[in-house]
């Protein structure tokens, strides 16, 4: 079950050694902060230590921390920000880019990158045809359309945006040429029923007043509708919540919310988007820019580029939902 686990995240170039090292829990530490800091995946952290409720760890137990080996590669997962993978990984932006050469503007789901500081590089890690060859085979082909975008081909066909620049070999998603045949990857793979989520989701907006387009747009560019997605900063489901803002939303409407239940993660992730635009003024780009950055970050330093990216991706999708 632990390298079951392990392996959904990181992609290892050398062999695990089934050794551990112990962390004692201090004042301020959460499982969270542990996890990223040893750079395990917070479900494998509280499985192997026994620890049901992730968000409560009592001050002086002892962690038991499985040692990996420090030569590792990261295949990008959907949400994935070079910001995030930087504070996720304890590296810099321009770490990351010195030790993956081939590295567009954005890290791209399916894209393995090297992350980790003091490796030896010489061997060169896994390349992108890696990933393209397990998409191989498809068969499926797309002739772009006037008012097409790529965001708005994936959630047509099943796919990702990401998945189809890298079919394609394209380097900018917003640049696609009008009458251009474009390769199809696989569709992706559900075992969850997005009929209902996506029901849940419209309901939801509808009881606050807002377009059910945009909070299905943010839903699939945040999850692809996975309601057991799980981030490694831990947002949780298909509306990607931070158990710290599932607290907030408890406060505010005098009820718990339990995240890994699909009807309370999008209630969570819907009523809070009504509050980002409530707290624009109903800027409508600043509400899904915080809805991913943070209100606190953009106050501070304004709109990263992967929040832009991020902005005009969720734009692009919500036109096709409301179509």
């Amino acid at each position: 079950m632990f390298l079951r686990a392990l392996l959904i995240c990181v992609v290892l170039i050398v062999p695990f050694h089934a050794r551990a090292a112990q962390y004692v829990v201090r004042a301020g530490d959460s499982l969270q902060g542990i996890a990223l800091r040893y750079h395990i995946p917070v479900r494998t952290l509280a499985h192997i230590n026994d620890i049901r409720n992730v968000d409560l760890i009592q001050i002086g137990r002892v962690l038991f921390i499985p040692a990996t080996q420090r030569t590792l590669s990261y295949r990008v997962s959907w949400g994935d920000t070079l910001s995030g993978l930087a504070s996720r990984f304890g590296l810099t932006i321009a770490s990351i880019r010195a030790m993956n050469p081939h590295l567009g503007s954005y890290p791209l789901a399916g894209e393995v990158l090297h992350l980790c500081s003091g490796c030896d590089l010489s061997a060169g890690p896994p390349t992108i045809s890696v990933y393209r060859a397990s998409m191989a085979g498809s068969g499926r082909t797309y002739r772009v359309l006037s008012g097409d975008t790529l965001s708005a081909i994936a959630a047509k066909y099943s796919t990702s945006p990401q998945a189809l620049l890298l079919e394609n070999q394209l380097s900018d998603p917003n640049q696609i040429v009008i009458g251009t045949w474009l390769r199809l990857p696989p569709q992706i793979a559900t075992s969850y029923d997005s009929w209902r989520t996506r029901s849940l989701i419209a309901g939801y907006a509808r009881l606050y007043g807002i377009n059910p387009a945009l909070p299905l747009a943010i839903a699939w560019q945040e999850s692809g509708f996975n309601e057991s997605s799980l981030s490694r900063t831990g947002a949780i489901g298909v509306m990607q919540v931070e158990p710290y803002t599932s607290r907030h939303i408890e406060r505010l409407l005098g009820r718990p919310f339990n995240l890994w239940n699909t009807d309370d993660n999008i209630h969570a992730g819907v009523f809070w988007l009504g509050q980002l635009l409530a707290y624009y003024a109903g800027d409508q780009r600043l509400a899904v820019a915080a809805y991913y950055e943070g209100t606190r970050n953009i106050a501070r330093h304004g709109l990263f580029a992967d929040t832009v990216q991020y902005v005009n991706n969720v734009n692009a999708l919500e036109t096709q939902f409301a179509g």
